[in-house]
């Protein structure tokens, strides 16, 4: 009866002059306390933690058509107080995006997308009660397709799935020559969750 009664209320808002509000992760929320044992004595080793949250916002210039901007934000720390050491990673990333709704099947309905982004991050590293600060920009980008199934009229299930890429150039702060920069590239398949709201006529 449940879901006779939801699928009775489910139709997409994908209309030309409607907004669409969104906000997903790609499941790498954790909190976690790693544990070392040798021989027959276990000690506490280092304690994870780690976050990552994609808000994005889009306007529908046609019907089925949003486009918008995306951010990517990412939060991690690592701690090991046997050795007095802490490891924190930060970064954050904003471009456009463009998703198009292929077909209505019933309330779930499949999509393309794909996006372009810039940004810069931060690691930073304490040790033996000695700090240093690195910085990086990076460049990233992500296709692929998805679905969103609306269980009301206003909001939606969203799943994405497909290829990032993403690039971080750190630059020699000595120096500031472009010859002394380092840049590494981590591409890979993504997986993100999260829901949608739809909001216009």
């Amino acid at each position: 009866m449940l879901f006779l009664c939801i699928s009775a209320f489910a139709f997409a808002q994908v209309e030309k002059g409607n907004w669409i509000f969104g906000g997903s992760s790609n499941l790498e929320f954790d909190a976690t306390k790693e544990k070392v044992k040798s021989g027959s004595t276990t000690s506490d080793g280092s304690k994870y933690s780690d976050f990552d949250f994609r808000p994005q916002v889009g306007y529908f210039v046609i019907d089925k058509l949003p486009v918008g901007l995306f951010m990517d934000l990412s939060l991690d720390k690592m701690k090991d107080e046997n050795y007095d050491s802490e490891y924190k990673w930060t970064s954050f990333l904003i471009g456009p995006f463009v998703r198009y709704y292929i077909t209505d099947l019933d309330g779930f309905m499949p999509y393309a997308e794909a996006g372009l982004g810039i940004g810069s991050g931060n690691n930073k590293t304490t040790y033996s009660g000695n700090e240093s600060d690195e910085k990086y920009n990076m460049f990233g980008y992500k296709f692929g397709a998805g679905g969103t199934y609306f269980v009301t009229k206003n909001v939606g299930v969203d799943l994405f799935i497909g290829y990032k890429l993403e690039q971080e150039t750190y630059k020699n702060e000595d120096t500031g020559e472009r010859s002394d920069e380092v840049t590494y590239k981590c591409g890979g398949l993504s997986l993100n969750i999260g829901f949608i709201i739809s909001l216009g006529k």
